[in-house]
């Protein structure tokens, strides 16, 4: 199977393209990411287009990218991926993946979209545990730092540090270790799959209440 990457440049997508990668039985043609066009950064993440074009470069992908309007409607976005995919196909993808780990209604969705098109969804990291998914991000040599938080869930002072052991332990129950619902988001910069550790900095705070996003920028 040709297989396009949806790729977010966190831990949850690093630890499903590698699985992707060492599966014989699948084709990766590359690296797939949505993008805040007026911003010029991945929405959530802090990643900016030229850290992320560095983490693909390090990663030995091509990349893709898709652009997406401030304040993007549903309407507008269902057109895009429509548009997007539709010039997947005439590539020969005939699939994209995702590192989604239990939201159905996320998947559910993205599968409705995909149909449409003729594209098929592939969810390597399903159903499993997200304390073993976490685990397993950092004992397999993955290293990543904390972009996003939801400051009513957890303090601040944790942007900029390693998503570890240690910040694993300081997290309460009702957070979850891998964040799936979005309570934090993380930045990749070295691990089995990178031909070089991601050289990055810290380019100030944004502040879009709940939630405080570190600005990365590549070095």
């Amino acid at each position: 199977m040709n297989l396009l990457f949806s790729w977010s440049s966190g831990k949850d997508s690093a630890l499903a393209l590698y699985d992707i990668m060492t599966n014989e039985k699948i084709h990766l043609d590359g690296l797939w990411t949505t993008i805040t066009a007026p911003k010029e950064m991945i929405s959530f993440h802090g990643v900016t287009v030229n850290l992320l074009k560095k983490q693909a470069e390090a990663l030995q992908l091509p990349l893709t990218i898709t652009n997406l309007p401030d304040n993007c409607s549903n309407n507008q976005y269902e057109m895009i991926m429509k548009q997007s995919f539709e010039r997947f196909i005439l590539r020969g993808i005939e699939g994209i993946a995702y590192a989604d780990l239990y939201v159905e209604e996320i998947r559910n969705y993205r599968e409705q979209l995909l149909k449409k098109s003729g594209l098929m969804g592939v969810f390597p990291l399903w159903r499993n545990s997200t304390i073993d998914t976490a685990e397993r991000f950092i004992e397999s040599g993955f290293k990543a730092v904390i972009t996003t938080v939801d400051h009513t869930k957890i303090d601040p002072i944790w942007i900029g540090r390693p998503f570890d052991h240690t910040f694993l332990s300081s997290l309460c129950d009702e957070v979850d270790p891998c964040g799936e619902n979005g309570e934090f988001h993380t930045f990749v910069y070295d691990g089995p799959i990178f031909a070089n550790a991601v050289s990055f900095s810290i380019e100030g705070m944004i502040d879009n209440d709940p939630y405080i996003t570190a600005r990365l920028q590549g070095e």
